[in-house]
């Protein structure tokens, strides 16, 4: 099964914690990553090394670049729901892709998507506050 990784499934991985490197591991078909995703784990990077992690992480990832239905998908679920929720541009990229492609989406943020028609998944249990 295809699955979508949002960027706290990645940074758990790249701290190195135990549960999600394993369960990435296990996976039999190559996960995906929207592109914004990629661009959220460079904003968080502090010198070269961590660049150079964060691109080992995502190089046999499948980058997905959102297509024009996705982003106009975002951009309405954006505008309905920013005022009542803040519901953050990135995430209404990544709930609108994985909606519009029909594909889960692995996430611990949970609350992020609920207004999106997605299939949530939350790979393996967390026992560390982020």
């Amino acid at each position: 099964m295809k699955y979508l990784l949002d960027t706290d499934i990645l940074i758990d991985v790249l701290r190195g914690y135990a549960p999600s490197v394993e369960w990435l591991a296990t996976l039999t078909e190559t996960p995906a990553v929207v592109s914004v995703c990629v661009m959220e784990l460079v904003q968080g990077c502090h010198g070269k090394a961590d660049l150079r992690a964060v691109e080992q992480l995502v190089a046999p990832l499948e980058v997905w670049y959102p297509t024009d239905r996705e982003m106009q998908v975002a951009l309405a679920a954006f505008t309905a729901r920013f005022l009542k929720t803040r519901l953050s541009v990135i995430d209404a990229i990544v709930g609108a892709v994985a909606q519009e492609r029909a594909t889960p989406l692995c996430t611990f943020n949970t609350r992020h998507y609920k207004e999106f028609s997605v299939v949530l998944c939350q790979p393996y249990p967390k026992a560390y506050p982020h």
